[in-house]
């Protein structure tokens, strides 16, 4: 695809694009027999009143403190209650190593069957995950599995953690459990999630064939979109978040969020952000919400300096200037998203910092681009905010690179380091750290 000729816009050649290598397999920092070491001292009455607050949906996890004393460290036990499991397996995002699908399996405890699995985690860490159970004879489909992939897929086939209501969901609105130990930032604004179980794949909770997703069944509050994109010729779908009535005084910031399906209709962002704007966490912002299509579409589109990012630049831009009240200057635009999203985000930057002068970069995915030399050439004119967990090993070092590349220039750039993988259970609610930072209502995040 082409990139449309726009005044002000970064001039090709762009640099080339690279493709994925997988990282190292991660050491998973299991405690066998930690939490057997207490099952086995308790008497008959203990262990039933322990195993009834399981079932009543408490207690689950369990988070001690860590055995060897460390204030930054605790001891994480998840459970599985199932007399009909063979095997048992947690995959927490990017905490399942190919080479030792032991260190996930869950311990039996010999008891009704009664599963259990610690891990020694930092106190704040924050993940998404799944349990998956293989029952009958033969081997868990994570141990039959030869490679990686396969592996890993088979280990996260299963469903949400029926002991722990705390939910989330994933890019098709699929259902997840999330741990959040205490130490993680507070989110008290946080709104409960709505996700789908039977959410589609491969178009992400949609049909591409009808120009987006529904515009007004599942997104209740919020304005739907429907507008053009002229490079690519097809429709898209935005959905449109305004702050509560009375709490702005004139034009408000403009937040331009990638993969706004997920926002929208799965993550609830239009309840998350009328808490916050209630409780000053941030300032009243109009937020659009932008929808990806398909997994097709969103890797072709999104992953590159042309495509959602020129779309965003000629069509959907000026058309929201005109639609909202909120400020039409650069500094008072801000683009944000999470992964391919949080790469385009910067390209938006780089490309047309004369439109958009603010990007919160979410696990932006700079393996595939080395925005170095494009960023160095507007950091004079823009901000820049990014966030990489420390359990995506690739995309944490990459984007170190990049901050370490640009803080030398005199860039407005900051660094969060998150303990948290590849993962929507985090970029859910960094989103609101990361916007309370930059619009001055939080300080700064220390890398």
């Amino acid at each position: 695809m082409n990139a449309p000729s726009i005044p002000g816009a970064m001039p090709e050649p762009f640099p080339a694009p690279r493709d994925p290598v997988p990282g190292p397999a991660p050491s998973i920092p299991v405690l066998r027999g930690h939490f057997r070491s207490s099952w086995d001292g308790w008497g008959p009455a203990r262990r039933d009143a322990f195993l009834q607050n399981l079932a009543g949906g408490t207690g689950a996890p369990l988070v001690d403190p860590a055995p060897d004393g460390r204030s930054t460290h605790r001891a994480v036990t998840f459970f599985h209650l199932d007399p009909a499991a063979s095997a048992v397996i947690l995959s927490a995002n990017a905490l399942v190593n190919h080479l030792d699908v032991s260190a996930s399996e869950f311990e039996w405890l010999g008891n009704c069957g009664f599963w259990a699995l610690t891990y020694l985690m930092p106190a704040d860490w924050e993940s998404g995950y799944r349990v998956t159970v293989h029952t009958g004879p033969g081997p868990a489909p994570w141990r039959a599995a030869k490679e990686r992939r396969p592996i890993r897929m088979a280990a996260d086939a299963g469903g949400p953690d029926p002991l722990n209501p705390l939910l989330g969901a994933g890019m098709n609105g699929g259902p997840t459990s999330v741990v959040r130990l205490p130490a993680a930032p507070s989110a008290p604004w946080l709104a409960t999630v709505s996700p789908r179980p039977f959410a589609g794949s491969p178009a992400m909770g949609g049909d591409p064939s009808e120009g987006g997703l529904p515009c007004s069944e599942d997104a209740p509050g919020l304005e739907c979109l429907r507008v053009t994109d002229s490079g690519a010729g097809r429709v898209r779908t935005v959905w449109l978040y305004s702050p509560p009535p009375g709490s702005a005084t004139g034009p408000t910031p403009l937040l331009l969020l990638h993969d706004g399906q997920v926002w929208a209709k799965y993550l609830n962002l239009k309840a998350t952000l009328d808490a916050a704007v209630g409780a000053g966490v941030v300032p009243a912002i109009h937020v659009a919400m932008i929808d990806s299509l398909d997994v097709e579409t969103r890797s072709r589109e999104l992953s590159g300096p042309t495509g959602t990012v020129d779309f965003v630049a000629v069509d959907l831009l000026p058309l929201l200037r005109r639609h909202l009240t909120v400020r039409t200057d650069a500094p008072g635009t801000i683009v944000s998203g999470a992964s391919y999203g949080g790469l385009a985000s910067l390209w938006q930057l780089a490309r047309h910092p004369h439109l958009v002068g603010v990007a919160l970069a979410q696990s932006p995915s700079l393996w595939r681009y080395d925005l170095a030399r494009p960023l160095r050439d507007v950091v004079d004119r823009v901000t820049i905010r990014l966030q990489a967990g420390i359990y995506e090993p690739d995309i944490h070092e990459t984007t170190q690179r990049l901050y370490a590349d640009l803080v030398p220039l005199g860039a407005d750039v900051g660094l969060c380091t998150v303990t948290g993988g590849h993962d929507w259970a985090w970029w859910n609610t960094w989103l609101i750290h990361g916007l309370a930072e930059l619009l001055d209502t939080a300080p700064s995040c220390s890398s």
